[in-house]
């Protein structure tokens, strides 16, 4: 299965981008503008100019919310997975069900980190993280592939992934864009294709085809 990653950093974006927000569907203006920092504000803001630029998004009914708050289209296709971090966003899309997940590789793995992971692997691949000649890459891989899996499983974190069960029959493939691991998963191993895409030019696009 093919699936597009449409990634977003959020360096470079407008000083005055909340005075954008109304190109965003209802939903995620509201998220936005709320009085959550601005990087998360900045992830769901992006998050929404990716679905309104490469989806034609333009109202709320268009997508469909799982009981998880997944969101996927409200026509069933194609199907997408959504996330962001405090630098990037990216929406994932293919005929097939998938999940993305997003994590910038953190500059050391830490106590903190360590912990995270405790509460959804086994001590055997905390193990396996911690022997890795990169380990701050393999703690953000397992750690996004975790995310991706219970995406695409729907189920996000009510499935119980303590000691690293996961749901079964899914495929993870990889990769890392500007200092971000992103996994995506579906049933069979996704060919990732990865589209970088500038805000400010995504918004002035967005303005033209307004006008």
């Amino acid at each position: 299965m093919r699936a597009d990653l449409y990634v977003m950093p959020f360096d470079g974006a407008p000083s005055d981008w909340e005075r954008s927000a109304d190109l965003l569907i209802p939903r995620y203006r509201e998220k936005a503008t709320t009085k959550a920092p601005e990087r998360s504000r900045l992830g769901e803001f992006a998050a929404g100019l990716l679905l309104s630029d490469i989806l034609g998004i333009s109202q709320d009914a268009d997508l469909a919310i799982g009981d998880e708050g997944k969101p996927e289209l409200a026509s069933g296709s194609p199907h997408i997975s959504i996330s962001h971090d405090d630098g990037m966003a990216v929406l994932a899309v293919s005929d097939a069900v998938i999940g993305v997940d997003i994590e910038e590789i953190p500059e050391a793995y830490t106590k903190l980190t360590r912990d995270a992971l405790r509460g959804v692997l086994s001590a055997d691949a905390i193990a396996a993280i911690e022997a890795s000649s990169n380990v701050p890459l393999a703690f953000a891989f397992a750690w996004t592939r975790v995310e991706s899996v219970i995406k695409a499983d729907g189920r996000g974190f009510s499935f119980n992934v303590r000691g690293g069960h996961l749901p079964e029959g899914w495929k993870c493939a990889q990769c890392v864009v500007e200092g971000h691991a992103i996994s995506c998963a579906g049933h069979e191993e996704p060919e990732l294709t990865v589209h970088a895409q500038d805000m400010a030019e995504t918004i002035s696009r967005l303005m033209s085809q307004r006008n």
